[in-house]
């Protein structure tokens, strides 16, 4: 599944040398999803529906960096969390967390104030060696990421479960030297499916803290067009 085209998103896989890295995602060679152990996440629930329209940027917890993104890149979030507050909290937490690593991921610095904010535990160590890797290729990237299809399971008050989907299909890697923009054909491996747990830091930040992901989801290929 490695690809040099699509290399958005990145997330280094936890398994071994068969795992490969690819556009969103670190998967096995099987498609299987691979990263971080999420406790409970067996238990989220797989269905649910995009949203009509990208909701706004969620009011950042005080202290929060500022994200900012190149014109040539967006970050389309499609999320919604229902009425319950503590849902809607960890679900803002999210949607930083995937800006500041699309942040990190075009201007090339892994150690963006954003990245440490939103990121802990062993998502944080997956992201930086994505990060790495894609630096080590010499690109950076372009292009809208979306977000959807978001589910949030509470396991306790400070732990919760997300199932959410990734289209990359309008997103792609930009060589640094050259400016050419590395596209593709779109396919089912535009689809990403993730399962990320959250947790509540001490100073009150909902911060992602391990991540599972599954390349070509015919789930969240369905999803997008409903």
């Amino acid at each position: 599944m490695l690809s040099t085209k699509k290399t958005t998103k990145l997330i280094a896989s936890a398994v071994a040398a068969a795992a490969v890295i690819a556009g969103a995602a670190g998967c096995s060679s099987d498609g299987k999803k691979a990263g971080g152990d999420i406790t409970g996440a067996q238990s989220t629930s797989p269905t649910a529906s995009a949203s009509a329209s990208a909701s706004p940027t969620p009011t950042s917890a005080p202290g929060a960096p500022a994200i900012t993104l190149p014109a040539d890149v967006a970050v389309d979030i499609q999320f919604k969390a229902g009425d319950d507050p503590v849902k809607k909290q960890a679900a803002d937490g999210l949607t930083y967390a995937l800006r500041a690593f699309t942040e990190a991921a075009a201007t090339g610095d892994i150690n963006r104030p954003g990245m440490v904010y939103a990121f802990t535990g062993t998502a944080g160590a997956y992201m930086n060696q994505a990060l790495t890797q894609l630096n080590s290729r010499g690109q950076t990237i372009t292009g809208t990421d979306r977000y959807y299809a978001l589910t949030v399971d509470l396991k306790d008050p400070k732990t919760a479960v997300t199932a959410y989907c990734e289209d990359q299909s309008k997103s792609f890697a930009k060589d640094k030297a050259s400016g050419k923009v590395l596209t593709t054909t779109p396919s089912i491996n535009d689809y990403t499916d993730w399962t990320t747990a959250l947790t509540l830091s001490d100073k009150g930040v909902w911060q992602v803290s391990s991540t599972q992901a599954e390349k070509g989801s015919t789930r969240c290929q369905s999803a997008s067009t409903s």
